[in-house]
């Protein structure tokens, strides 16, 4: 990523070290490119199995999706359940269980919740313009620190023999026998190549389905004080997100942080790379997340913003997630296209990859990228 992708402004999260080296040419049994949550993982687990990695980060570990994200951990896919990826939320928590990650995951479940005027459900003490809100059920899902999970999945594979790299855009992917991608001037040549470039997967291989990028916004509060929280009713265990229109997601962090998100600027990957939070139409988006926060409850009504950030997304035509090897290139892999469940599902993806490549294992038929 460019240094204009700083322009997308601070989220909450703590910062974390990773243990990357400079970099040079040479060759692996597996290249990795992209270094969030799946490429984090899938080097993990490829890794673990005893073949050199190289993982590849364009720009600085968590600059993009994977640390940008809002931490909430959904079960499955945008699409829903699908074979292979409907048990996405206890594997991930078995993983860093084992791995012993300090990222305050917590799987206590998530609030999905409407805007009705009346009907079942818990009412909560929020009005959404002249909506109330309801409770509709309560699903498999959590929280979870997002920067902190990423940079100890990444730091378990350089552990494990791993070689990480950031400031490693990759310009360019050769097909064949002897895949190879070209970083700058520098040429590194593999086995298998997993490209795991979340919406910026379409321009590195082109042949697969169709993606939609998009910026996501979110705003974090300074902690609460207990009066807030007790007028809000928000269990802080739990998040939370619209099944309905307008659309809100939201969850309280460790140090009661209140962190809300809604809106989505369309554009290419390099359109939405250039964009600037504290302009334009991602300003207003801001603004108006903010305003539509303050008037929730009267409680928040005076609350500081402390973080006002975006991350990119990317939606593929049918939803489906992108899990699977290049149409006519067997040994080049794709994991993209999460639609916004990505924090569960991408482990699971770079766990699919892994074994298809140490194992030769089969994957999801309706995950596939052509």
């Amino acid at each position: 990523m460019s240094d204009s992708i700083r322009r997308w402004g601070g989220q909450p999260w703590r910062p974390q070290r990773f243990a990357v080296q400079p970099l040079r040419a040479g060759s692996a049994d597996a290249i990795v490119v992209g270094g969030g949550l799946t490429g984090a993982s899938a080097a993990l687990f490829i890794a673990r199995a005893g073949m050199r990695t190289i993982l590849l980060e364009a720009g600085r570990f968590g600059d993009a999706a994977s640390g940008r994200t809002g931490g909430l951990v959904l079960e499955g896919t945008a699409w829903g359940a699908r074979e292979g990826a409907n048990q996405c939320v206890p594997d991930l928590q078995k993983l860093i269980a084992d791995e012993a990650i300090d990222c305050g995951l917590e799987i206590n479940g998530c609030w999905e919740i409407d805007h009705r005027k009346d009907g079942g459900g818990k009412r909560l003490p929020w009005r959404d313009g002249e909506f109330p809100i309801r409770i509709v059920r309560t699903v498999a899902g959590g929280i979870v620190d997002p920067l902190a999970m990423l940079a100890g999945l990444a730091n378990r594979a350089a552990a494990a023999g791993a070689i990480l790299h950031e400031d490693a855009r990759v310009t360019k992917v050769i097909a064949g026998e002897s895949p190879a991608v070209e970083v700058g001037r520098i040429r590194l040549a593999a086995r298998y190549i997993v490209i795991a470039a979340n919406a910026w997967t379409p321009a590195l291989v082109p042949g697969i389905r169709a993606t939609r990028a998009a910026l996501t916004y979110a705003i974090a509060t300074a902690p609460l004080e207990e009066p807030t929280l007790a007028a809000i009713d928000l269990n802080p265990g739990l998040p939370f997100y619209t099944v309905d229109l307008p659309y809100l997601w939201g969850r309280l962090t460790a140090d009661r942080q209140l962190i809300m998100g809604a809106g989505l600027v369309w554009g290419t990957a390099d359109e939405l790379e250039a964009v600037d939070i504290d302009e334009g139409e991602s300003r207003a988006v801001l603004d108006r997340l903010e305003a539509r926060v303050r008037l929730l409850n009267p409680a928040l009504a005076a609350v500081r913003i402390t973080h006002r950030w975006a991350g990119p997304i990317a939606i593929p035509d049918g939803q489906a997630p992108q899990i699977g090897r290049l149409a006519g290139a067997s040994n080049i892999f794709v994991a993209s296209g999460y639609a916004g469940h990505g924090v569960a599902l991408s482990v699971t993806a770079g766990r699919l990859i892994a074994r298809a490549i140490i194992e030769g294992a089969s994957l999801p038929r309706w995950a596939d990228p052509s």
